[in-house]
């Protein structure tokens, strides 16, 4: 039975890397959401280092009970970032 193709490992490790990227920005949700924790300097590194990953789409977030903010083009994100990860999934499942 032969080992991987090199195509395919690199197809997983790509895989793999959308999903860290998206975990990523998914932290970057809950420190907004919380406005406590987005006034952190912690939080606020998050939100700094995370922003470049976030598309620029434009939705205007909606504001929380809890002081924060729900980015709205976060969460489009990390769902762009799902399913192109599910769709390269797919791919790698019929090589």
């Amino acid at each position: 039975m032969p080992g991987p193709s090199l195509a395919r490992t690199g197809l997983t490790v790509f895989m793999n890397v959308l999903f860290v990227l998206a975990l990523v920005v998914t932290v970057q949700v809950v420190v907004e959401f919380f406005g406590a924790l987005a006034m952190t300097t912690a939080g606020q590194a998050v939100v700094d280092a995370t922003e470049m990953l976030v598309l620029p789409l434009g939705v205007r977030g909606a504001r929380t009970p809890y002081g924060g903010v729900f980015d709205v083009d976060a969460a489009i994100t990390i769902v762009v970032l799902l399913l192109f990860e599910w769709a390269l999934s797919v791919v790698r499942g019929r090589a």
